[in-house]
């Protein structure tokens, strides 16, 4: 991914497995949010591929590849803050629903049932991740742990394939890092959902990942499991550091 003079990832290849939970590392400006950003549609990057159950999707638009199965929070909390908790996750089902002008102005039999279907939907994962008695509650107006948590509850709720967490716990205390790390294996678990995540908490990525993924000015230097990445000596220099 090219911008101007800037090469901001080069040489970049990897793979992720279903099931599998991978993670991005590397220090600032190594560009990983520029790689989830072309992952997700948001770039459309300069030249390479990305395959997704077997497509192309370098070229589809963000909303295309959301349909797909692919979808991600961000660095900086992106919710609806004006909405309440629900209203988040019921504007997420839009692609599930019944859109039809006709549908919605005669409030047909299909569309009260996937009205129905989305708002029971949105239920149960409120359930799961504890917010569901701040359902009603504006969103902007939740604990910042409670966003993050609303932040995956909104991506759930589309019924992913493909999961991608970006700095999921930062800002979170102890606390709510330990139960991020339950509920990401839980997702993996329960649900068969595939994670690619970017962390800066090395003790998370350490504990959860399958495989990690190392970036240094664009460019990937190491990939392996958790005990590879922690004695590979790039990786020591370029970021973790000496203990």
């Amino acid at each position: 991914m090219q911008f101007g003079g800037l090469l901001a990832v080069d040489e970049l290849s990897f793979n992720i497995a279903p099931k599998e939970i991978v993670a991005i590392i590397g220090p600032n400006g190594a560009g990983k949010t520029t790689v989830f950003n072309c992952l997700s549609g948001f770039y459309r990057p300069t030249s390479g591929t990305i395959h997704f159950m077997g497509r192309a999707i370098e070229r589809a638009s963000s909303h295309q590849i959301s349909r797909l199965g692919l979808v991600r929070t961000f660095q900086n909390i992106r919710l609806f803050k004006q909405m309440t908790v629900v209203e988040n996750l019921l504007v997420a089902q839009y692609t599930l629903s019944d859109t039809r002008l006709w549908s919605g102005l005669f409030k047909s039999r299909n569309f009260l049932q996937k009205e129905e279907e989305a708002l029971q939907n949105a239920s149960n994962w409120l359930s799961l991740l504890g917010l569901k008695q701040d359902a009603n509650r504006e969103a902007g107006n939740l604990p910042y742990g409670q966003q993050r948590r609303l932040e995956i509850a909104r991506c759930m709720v589309t019924q992913p394939k493909l999961l991608l967490l970006d700095e999921p716990a930062a800002g979170l205390n102890p606390i709510e890092t330990s139960e991020l790390k339950i509920l990401i294996e839980q997702l993996r678990t329960e649900f068969g959902v595939t994670v690619l995540l970017i962390e800066h908490d090395m003790s998370l990525v350490m504990e959860i990942s399958d495989k990690i993924v190392v970036l240094e000015s664009g460019r990937p230097i190491a990939e392996g499991s958790p005990v590879e990445i922690q004695n590979s000596e790039k990786v020591i220099k370029a970021y973790l550091g000496d203990s």
